[in-house]
């Protein structure tokens, strides 16, 4: 099959990773991997993935506007509307898969409505697939969100995806109607990516801090930095990775705070971060999904900060923290949060969680069915 796979991130990069991990698993198939935020740096696919990039839009932390000048997000709007529809006739698909939209992305509707359409009215249509994580973000006016969302999803759309396992979270629970969508709804599990097949020996004494992409997370970084001041153990080592969209303002600073120790060490970003849980003794992080997932598989002592601008984090952490994967920050005083990190180092391992986590591999195997 030819996959057309489009993917947009707008603050982190957990969309990104989790897709890409998907397009990876379709590895008897050729996949056009259409990303429209700011490029990964670094980032290598598998020879059957071929990226194609749209000029990047991204937008502020509060999800409310374009880091761009309206008259600038305009122009781009426009040349990102032709390049995907000339990427669309060009690579003919078979399938079309669309993360997050129409649950998601609503900004995006001027590029995806016209594909869509597009696609609808051809000779020979692909096969649309919508692409969800487990949690979606909340609606100031959910009556009308979830109206506009099933008119799109029944109009346009073969196949709805689902990566969680019901298990954990369902659907329902931030999406009210999911008795009106009409295309099939599947639970692939949870997307996990795979770690060292030969797991390296764990260092009890070494924390990981990550924030994911890093336009979020400064406050998290900062109150661990102050935290770990309170902590005179001189075995203990803190490792802190540097997020890829770190601003230059926000690194000066926290670099200058983990100058204060020796016992801090500041990390670029790591694309075999799954690996480095597997050799530490804790991982401090926000709550995200593919953070959570890497937490998961890697079996690592964890304490989570949701991201506090809505609720999809919370509900992941507390979910998985109920099963005793991991513990939540619910604080990020100082010394709340050194209590915490002594607490979760001297006390037991966490407990093994029954979920399902291949869910690459079991959308590879829900579109070949569709197809």
């Amino acid at each position: 099959m030819r996959i057309l796979y489009y993917c947009q991130h707008v603050l982190g990069i957990g969309h990104f990773l989790r897709s890409m991990e998907i397009a990876s698993a379709f590895f008897e198939h050729e996949v056009f991997f259409v990303e429209g935020g700011d490029p990964l740096p670094g980032f290598s696919t598998p020879n059957h993935v071929q990226r194609l990039a749209l000029p990047p839009l991204m937008m502020d932390p509060e999800f409310r506007r374009f880091e761009t000048d309206e008259s600038q997000v305009r122009e781009i709007q426009e040349i990102r509307k032709k390049r995907l529809l000339d990427i669309y006739h060009t690579t003919r698909p078979h399938v079309l898969v669309i993360e997050l939209f129409p649950f998601g992305r609503k900004r995006f509707q001027f590029e995806l409505i016209p594909l869509l359409e597009t696609n609808r009215t051809a000779p020979k249509p692909a096969a649309v697939v919508c692409s969800l994580r487990d949690i979606l973000v909340e609606k100031a006016d959910p009556d009308a969100y979830e109206a506009k969302v099933l008119a799109w999803v029944n109009r346009f759309f073969n196949l709805v995806l689902v990566h969680s396992d019901p298990e954990c979270v369902r659907l329902e629970e931030t999406f009210r109607r999911v008795s009106d969508i009409r295309p099939p709804l599947v639970y692939t599990g949870y997307v996990t990516r795979s770690g060292p097949s030969l797991p390296p020996p764990r260092m009890a004494e070494k924390i990981l801090l990550s924030t994911g992409g890093g336009r979020v997370g400064t406050q998290l970084i900062e109150a661990v930095c102050r935290a770990f001041d309170r902590i005179p153990n001189p075995a203990l080592r803190l490792e802190i990775f540097e997020g890829p969209f770190m601003t230059p303002e926000d690194k000066r600073f926290l670099t200058s705070l983990t100058r204060k120790d020796p016992r801090c060490t500041w990390r670029s970003f790591s694309h075999s971060f799954p690996t480095d849980l597997f050799q530490a003794g804790l991982s401090i992080s926000m709550a995200g999904y593919n953070t959570c997932m890497d937490i998961l598989a890697s079996g690592v002592k964890a304490l989570v900060y949701p991201f506090p601008q809505n609720r999809e984090q919370a509900l992941r952490a507390e979910r998985l923290a109920a099963r005793g994967a991991l513990k939540v920050l619910r604080s990020l005083d100082p010394q709340d949060v050194a209590e915490q990190i002594r607490e979760t180092l001297s006390g037991p391992p966490p407990r093994k969680v029954a979920l399902k986590t291949n869910g690459a591999q079991e959308t590879v195997r829900a579109i070949e069915n569709l197809v």
